[in-house]
């Protein structure tokens, strides 16, 4: 499962020489012991335990990162803040990648009720939705975040309202980055605000599919946070949803986010490669005689999070094979009797793959 995954940068607040970083000098071990004699490392722990105090933390080049605590077991444990707009957008990717392996597994699991619908079992179709609809708000979120974040503190938005009444024809009111942030819509900021920051070059009119593609994200995502029970006109339970979520390929919504912040702030989203370091315990099977049940009798026993089951493609077998179709409806069985939590199927010139997740509980 080697998913391509977002640079994810920490959040920097400053700079100094590696001078300064490496001053090892009387008068700085002075300051030092004077400072935790005025505030004792107990003291500065317990105000950290508290969230009263504030922790930065220096790489060897001298860049200075936020950081961020959180206790467990009584013991603090602190790591460089991530920038949240490229954890959301790595959130989203990472989803919609997942859906997309849930969706060519179909093709091997789905069961033939009706003449041209193939019918997919729960609990894995629910995951499927799960993951498509957090896509969604990721996608949202780290466009929302981001449009926030490029907002210059000191900048002031002249807001124009135009009314037919006798009070007035036209009224401009001045907001600053916090009353644009909390009162101006997710839509204006889009088409408006951004425009008008100094030095941010957006042309609205040759990126109007892009921008359509973000509001059409805000839309649906304004759906799911805010369920409808049913249509007025219809006995259908979130309608506008579930037809969003079957028809939609969020991979270009994903690229219309990509591409709206790059735009605005060069390099922001960058996607790396990311080879994936997890052990996978690998059971191959070669021969047609040894494709049957009892390749998951083996897959029980392998004390392994994650098992990869290699099937060799010989002459005659295709995914319509009975064989094939025989070992694979036996997945949801070995899900309903908790021997596996998950699982992916996939295909190349040579072989079928079958990946099989188990958690801690079930490798005791």
């Amino acid at each position: 499962m080697n998913l391509k995954k977002t640079r994810i940068e920490g959040m920097k607040v400053f700079k100094v020489s590696t001078e300064i970083l490496n001053d090892n000098s009387e008068e700085t071990k002075k300051i030092v012991k004077q400072a935790l004699h005025e505030k004792p490392l107990k003291i500065w722990e317990q105000e950290l335990k508290q969230n009263k105090s504030n922790l930065l933390l220096a790489n060897e080049d001298g860049d200075f990162f936020q950081a961020t605590t959180f206790i467990n077991k009584r013991i603090v444990f602190a790591g460089i803040a991530p920038n949240l707009i490229q954890a959301y957008f790595d959130l989203a990717y990472e989803q919609v990648q997942l859906t997309n392996k849930y969706a060519e597994t179909f093709h091997y699991i789905a069961s033939e009720k009706f003449d041209r619908v193939k019918l997919i079992d729960t609990p894995i179709f629910n995951r499927f939705i799960q993951y498509r609809i957090s896509a969604i708000i990721f996608i949202h979120l780290s466009v929302e975040a981001f449009l926030n974040f490029i907002i210059p503190e000191d900048f002031i938005y002249s807001k124009i309202e135009k009314s037919n009444s006798n009070k007035f024809q036209e009224q401009i009111t001045k907001l600053n980055k916090e009353n644009i942030e909390r009162w101006v819509s997710f839509k204006e900021k889009i088409e408006e605000v951004i425009t008008k920051i100094p030095n941010v070059k957006f042309d609205i009119e040759k990126n109007r599919t892009i921008i359509g593609q973000i509001l059409e994200i805000e839309k649906i995502r304004n759906e799911i946070i805010h369920l409808k029970s049913k249509e007025s006109n219809s006995n259908i339970h979130y309608q506008q949803v579930f037809a969003f979520l079957a028809s939609k390929d969020l991979n270009l919504y994903l690229s219309a986010t990509k591409k709206f912040i790059n735009i605005l702030q060069k390099d922001f989203i960058k996607i790396e490669n990311c080879q994936e370091n997890y052990n996978s315990q690998e059971i191959h099977i070669k021969k047609e005689e040894n494709l049957h049940i009892g390749i998951y009798f083996e897959i029980i026993k392998v004390k392994e999070k994650r098992i990869t089951v290699v099937i060799k493609k010989w002459k005659g077998l295709t995914k319509e094979s009975d064989y094939l179709k025989t070992v694979f409806s036996y997945l949801k069985l070995m899900e309903n009797m908790d021997l596996i939590v998950d699982y992916w199927i996939k295909e190349d010139s040579n072989n079928f793959k079958l990946e099989i997740f188990k958690n801690d509980e079930q490798i005791k």
